[in-house]
């Protein structure tokens, strides 16, 4: 019989930080807010149920696979720098992933007819994300495959060639399928029940057959997008470089004349 391991104050200090990372994201997630665009999607595409659903989880989880996809690639592609030169329309950051799939289960919970209380929120979410420390190495397992699987789709597209497309397509689709099961498991907890939601390791059994094949797609999408985004990048620099050469062999012609050439 294996003895369990103790806990440890160093093991337990991360994973405090992690709650007190989601209750603040949580805290500051406008929940009439979040009614409110599940309203006007209801409105404007009429979606309802299910369709709504899976529409609210397939939004929010392209969005997280951009900022994983974002922020790896600022590090990754020599040139890029600064996050906030590489413009995609977020912001790099784990709090802003924390937020979406905070705004995630909001909406979920607005589109299945729950009005939530502050404290029914945090309940909520805490048992939704589960906040287990070890789902974080079964997602990124599951998020490496995803890539994997994403790279074989692309093989021999200009875009696998011209990046780093396994290891950006690493960290977004880590970002997806937590995103991806963050709503799902919401969608449980609020049709059936907390008892229904199950532990993360069974979210992630579950992750198999035409939910990873849709998530495959989805990330296809994403990195697409960031493949344009970064040739985008990269001409600009490659601009700014010529302009930079010229405005400096200009102003040494304006200073020391043209150099004649050497008779031979």
């Amino acid at each position: 019989m294996t003895k369990e391991k103790p806990t440890t104050a160093a093991s337990i200090a991360p994973l405090d930080a992690l709650v007190e990372h989601t209750l603040r994201a949580v805290n500051d997630v406008d929940a009439d807010l979040a009614a409110q665009r599940v309203a006007d999607l209801r409105t404007q595409r009429s979606l309802h149920g299910d369709a709504l659903v899976e529409h609210l989880i397939r939004q929010k989880a392209r969005q997280t696979g951009m900022v994983g996809a974002v922020t790896s690639a600022a590090a990754l592609v020599p040139g890029l720098g600064n996050i906030t030169a590489f413009t995609i329309g977020v912001a790099a950051d784990v709090g802003v992933t924390l937020r979406l799939q905070s705004e995630l289960v909001l909406e979920i919970a607005a589109a299945r007819g729950k009005t939530l209380s502050p404290s029914e929120a945090r309940n909520a979410l805490l048992v939704v994300t589960g906040l287990n420390m070890g789902a974080e190495r079964l997602v990124n397992q599951a998020g490496r495959k995803l890539a994997q699987k994403t790279a074989e789709r692309f093989a021999g597209r200009a875009i696998v060639k011209a990046i780093p497309f396994v290891g950006i397509a690493v960290s977004a689709g880590a970002n997806m399928v937590m995103t991806y099961l963050v709503g799902r498991r919401a969608d449980a907890y609020f049709q059936l029940g907390e008892d229904q939601v199950g532990d993360w390791n069974a979210s992630l059994r579950a992750l198999t057959g035409v939910d990873e094949r849709k998530l495959v797609g989805w990330l296809g999408e994403v990195m697409t997008e960031v493949g344009a985004a970064i040739g985008n990048r990269a001409r600009q620099l490659r601009a700014r470089a010529g302009d930079g050469l010229r405005s400096a062999s200009n102003a040494v012609v304006a200073r020391f004349g043209r150099r004649p050439r050497s008779d031979v």
